[in-house]
């Protein structure tokens, strides 16, 4: 029997790789520094100067994925692309997210929880580093500890935090990426599926469902390529002009390995590296009215799909044609050939506070739709209000208000009734499960942030039985708080 890693243990050996890719880091960038010393200066953009114009939003969709979760790590969220904007091409960054929960009314148990997340990562813009024309090189590496309260307090299926997971030392994304003709951008490698499907104001709220969809999450093997589960990938987006882009992205179709079991644990440290099975493919238009407007406070629609190569079950009907729930079932779903969903996202700017950029009103709407015949859920219907700079003394707080409303397919609802028909159920599974989330970002300085939260989950996991066993659990009220401290080169 192999030894068990203790989390003290787990804290020094990534203690110790942060610390090494630190050093290692500095010796690169000063190497670099002296290999090109006549690089041409760039200019320094700071996080809350952002600027504007095409070039900027150019470079606002070819970001790096930001420390943390899918909103990732939102889920994941983007981040600034910082290597590009430095002289020598090099960005090394470390950011410690953690949280403080409390569950105050209704789903599993009443107490408190504790989760975190320590991302390192290291952006290299090869141009300028070793000449390579176009080319970039992402690789990060997290540490999740602690116990987040949707499996410990809540039970809902929309996870309360999108940083909360198994602990473990993992790595995360490993991707390099080639510019072509200009508008071309070519990624190939190991990442999660979160610069799809995502709205840009949807990023602000700590739901996982605002980050990695809740409906792909649900229906998908293993959770879908999401956090904290990359998986490898192929991904082309084609600016065609200033106001439209095309993306189109082939994944793995489950990032985790056969087996039973939690999938997290299956690939527990990030290095399964599966290039067989099923594949999950992405294609999305975007489409920006505005391309001169500030990332922060812009206007963007987009319409896409995807699609799973998979056999799924059926959520009602056995392979004869009976009904899963009856006795004499053989217990062997009618299987599907593949699995799809239509979505469409909408970020409109509503006002904007004058004499600024940055500072003004937002509303984002995002509605995915699937089979029911085969899927968990069939419909995610996601909006909210997000006000950057609610006072204009603080430029670089925002505040927002959001839901998530996670239908519940007719097939596995009918499944429900079936098993009380039959004298195996005790109760019918809800027609859905929505989250109400209110939250507040503040910037309390350049390297840290405190986010407080609230949530209201509606019908917690549909009432279908869980981790807290049969009985249908009660609405949940949960509050938090989120801090933030990121380190890194300039």
């Amino acid at each position: 029997m192999g030894r068990k890693i203790t989390a003290a243990a787990r804290f020094q050996v990534g203690f110790i790789l942060v610390s090494l890719s630190s050093w290692t880091g500095t010796v690169w960038a000063q190497a670099a520094a002296s290999a090109f010393p006549n690089s041409a200066p760039q200019q320094n953009v700071g996080a809350e100067t952002k600027s504007s114009g095409s070039e900027s939003r150019q470079a606002a969709e070819d970001k790096s994925p930001e420390f943390g979760s899918p909103q990732e790590v939102g889920g994941q969220a983007t981040g600034d692309g910082a290597a590009a904007k430095s002289e020598t091409g090099f960005k090394f960054g470390v950011q410690e997210q953690s949280e403080v929960w409390a569950n105050l009314l209704g789903g599993g148990h009443r107490a408190t929880s504790y989760n975190g997340l320590t991302t390192a990562s290291l952006d290299l813009d090869l141009d300028k580093s070793l000449g390579w024309k176009e080319a970039r090189f992402f690789v990060s590496a997290i540490d999740i500890h602690g116990h987040g309260p949707t499996d410990s307090l809540v039970g809902n299926n929309q996870v309360v935090s999108n940083i909360e997971a198994r602990p473990s030392l993992k790595l995360y994304e490993l991707w390099l990426e080639q510019r072509l003709f200009g508008t071309l951008y070519l990624r190939v490698g190991q990442a999660v599926a979160n610069d799809e499907m995502t709205s840009s104001y949807g990023a602000l709220f700590l739901n996982s469902s605002f980050g990695f969809p809740g409906l792909p999450a649900a229906d998908l093997p293993s959770g879908g390529p999401s956090y904290p589960l990359a998986t490898p990938f192929a991904r082309a987006r084609w600016k065609a002009t200033d106001k439209f882009t095309l993306v189109g992205a082939v994944y793995n179709g489950d990032p985790a390995p056969p087996g039973s079991g939690d999938p997290q644990i299956r690939d527990r440290n990030g290095t399964a590296f599966r290039l067989n099975g099923n594949s999950y493919g992405v294609a999305e238009l975007r489409y920006s009215p505005d391309p001169d407007a500030p990332d922060a406070l812009s206007t963007t629609y987009r319409l896409g799909g995807w699609y799973h190569s998979a056999r799924f079950g059926d959520r009602r009907v056995d392979a004869t044609g009976g009904l899963l729930a009856s006795p004499s079932s053989s217990g062997i779903a009618k299987t599907h050939t593949g699995d799809f969903a239509l979505y469409g996202i909408v970020d409109q700017v509503v006002w904007q506070r004058e004499g600024t950029k940055n500072e003004g009103i937002a509303l984002f709407l995002q509605v995915h739709a699937a089979p029911g015949d085969r899927n968990l859920s069939d419909l995610l219907v996601e909006g909210g209000v997000n006000w950057n700079a609610p006072f204009h003394e603080r430029p670089d707080d925002v505040a927002g208000l959001s839901f998530a409303y996670l239908g519940i397919s007719p097939a596995v609802r009918q499944f429900s009734r079936d098993l009380i028909a039959f004298g195996r159920g005790g109760a019918a599974y809800a027609t859905n499960e929505t989250v109400i989330e209110a939250t507040y970002k503040v910037s309390v300085s350049d390297r840290l942030t405190l986010q407080p939260d609230v949530q209201l989950v509606l019908n917690p996991n549909a009432h279908i039985p869980g981790s807290f066993g049969p009985k249908p659990l009660s609405n949940t009220l949960v509050i938090g708080i989120r801090a933030t401290i990121s380190l890194g080169s300039q």
